[in-house]
């Protein structure tokens, strides 16, 4: 995947609360009385006595207390229509262009957040599957001609998957939605695919967190030694796993993991890609991170947060994430330096059999990591092995790579599935990996919550409606049924979604 110094903006479907995300500016709706609703926090709209634009009742303004914050009325005293709507969408994305925004740090473009607008109190949402067909062909059109990212938050299951399936007729008819070639379309399609069968396991390193602001593992060790004293002069030589044994023995173990667990703090928001991946309903994770932000990203799409490994116990009605370094809230279970590293098959044998596990019975898709991690190095060694001996070696994994180092590639054809994000600076391969993982977790949405509520008809052919107009009539029919089509109505009514 390539990119540019004149990179065109995408457009991010995400499963969520915009408030735990990092964005640049954010377009938040109101009437004409300027009433917001209880579910916007503060952090997000400021003080909304001060945030009032000057003048208002208008189509759209900035907050008058200067935060990078757009106000738009979707209600006014008339009701308004479809058109007026979306020209109003524009006219504030327009506006937000042409304003001086701070350079994001760390970050290839401006992000611009937005809800789906119109649709709850803004009086449009029984014509939500039209409203949003609209939003989404605007807002391509906008990230096509800016250089300018806008993610498009959806709280609710239902409009998200109804979403995912705009974009993918959508780019079935020709539209540009994914800046990706053809091979690796087909690698989104093959790896949607496989999560909507249940089959994609995840593996997240350090880099899906450090785009939401947490340091690199050389940084974490430089922060949490400040306070070490003086160190030798060829300290800087050390290995990472050397300076964090050189830091445990200078400090103690015990208050070297507390300033780890001081370090990774609680940070507010998650990175684009927890969202993606917490996205595809994936029933089996195993991370490297000490951090809880996955799981913040998993409980906004209004799931349970997963179960916890090793300290809590497998809940069949929830999905698992071995933590298999250990956890920040627990500093005692941190590994971190070589006796840790040395040690880690004696104390923690069943977590390492789990993630080959992992290897051998699903299709690992590894995000932020590097191999270079001695002990994954050598559960995955492990693994090839044994299936070279038993002679079914084939891919295990998918491995996207961020580190613009190719050449790690060669040492692990056979393994893994090999995915390059290009580009000239890590910011900007992150970004690419993004708008992979954007394309997976679109094609990895299977379930339609929403095809037989009617206030999407417009998503829908002809066909189709009329179709879904005679299962809805079935649906009805099932109430005064037996026991015997339980089965029949549980099933018409989770398409038929949750009314919001």
């Amino acid at each position: 995947m390539t990119s540019t110094s004149e990179t065109r903006g995408h457009l991010f479907v995400l499963h969520g609360l915009i408030q735990n995300f990092d964005y640049d500016a954010v377009i938040v709706p109101t009437d004409h009385r300027f009433d917001i609703t209880s579910s916007w926090p503060e952090s997000v709209t400021g003080a909304h006595d001060a945030a009032r634009p000057q003048s208002w009742p208008r189509p759209f303004a900035r907050s008058a207390a200067g935060k990078p914050v757009w106000f738009i009325s979707v209600a006014d005293e008339q009701l308004l229509s479809d058109e007026e709507l979306i020209r109003r969408v524009a006219g504030t994305l327009s506006e937000i262009a042409g304003a001086e925004l701070a350079k994001p740090d760390g970050r290839e473009l401006t992000r611009i957040a937005i809800p789906v607008l119109g649709i709850g109190r803004g009086g449009l949402g029984d014509q939500r599957g039209a409203i949003l067909r609209s939003l989404l062909a605007t807002l391509l059109s906008f990230t096509a001609n800016n250089h300018i990212d806008v993610l498009l938050v959806a709280s609710n299951r239902a409009v998200f998957s109804a979403a995912q399936h705009a974009r993918r007729e959508l780019a079935r008819e020709g539209s540009s939605v994914w800046d990706l070639n053809d091979d690796e379309m087909g690698e989104a399609r093959r790896l949607g695919g496989l999560a909507a069968d249940g089959h994609l396991a995840l593996f997240l390193g350090a880099g899906v967190s450090i785009a939401a602001g947490l340091p690199t593992w050389d940084g974490l060790l430089e922060e949490v030694g400040a306070d070490a004293g003086e160190r030798p002069a060829d300290f800087k030589e050390l290995g990472a796993l050397d300076k964090a044994e050189y830091l445990a023995v200078k400090m103690g173990a015990d208050e070297l993991n507390a300033k780890v667990r001081a370090a990774i703090g609680d940070p507010a928001k998650v990175a684009v890609a927890h969202a993606l991946l917490a996205a595809m309903n994936c029933r089996e994770a195993v991370t490297t991170n000490y951090d809880a932000l996955y799981e913040r990203a998993v409980e906004a799409t209004g799931r349970h947060s997963p179960t916890i490994l090793p300290w809590e116990s497998v809940d069949p009605k929830r999905e698992w994430l071995l933590k298999l370094h250990g956890d920040a809230s627990r500093p005692e279970t941190i590994v971190l330096t070589r006796r840790d590293f040395v040690l880690f098959d004696t104390k923690s044998k069943p977590a390492g059999s789990l993630l080959q596990a992992l290897l051998l019975t699903k299709h690992l898709l590894i995000i932020g990591a590097s191999l270079n991690d001695d002990n994954v190095i050598r559960l995955a060694m492990e693994v090839d092995e044994y299936l070279v001996r038993s002679g079914s070696r084939t891919a295990r994994g998918t491995f996207v790579d961020v580190s613009g180092k190719p050449a790690r590639q060669e040492l692990w054809t056979q393994q893994f599935r090999w995915l390059i994000c290009d580009g000239d600076s890590r910011s900007a391969r992150a970004r690419r990996m993004e708008i992979l993982l954007d394309a997976v977790s679109a094609f990895s949405t299977a379930d339609a919550p929403w095809v037989l509520d009617e206030r999407f008809d417009g998503l829908l052919s002809d066909q189709d409606r009329a179709v879904t107009k005679n299962a809805r009539a079935l649906l009805a029919a099932t109430e005064s049924g037996s026991g015997l089509i339980a089965p029949l109505r549980s099933a018409l009514s989770n398409l038929k979604g949750v009314r919001t």
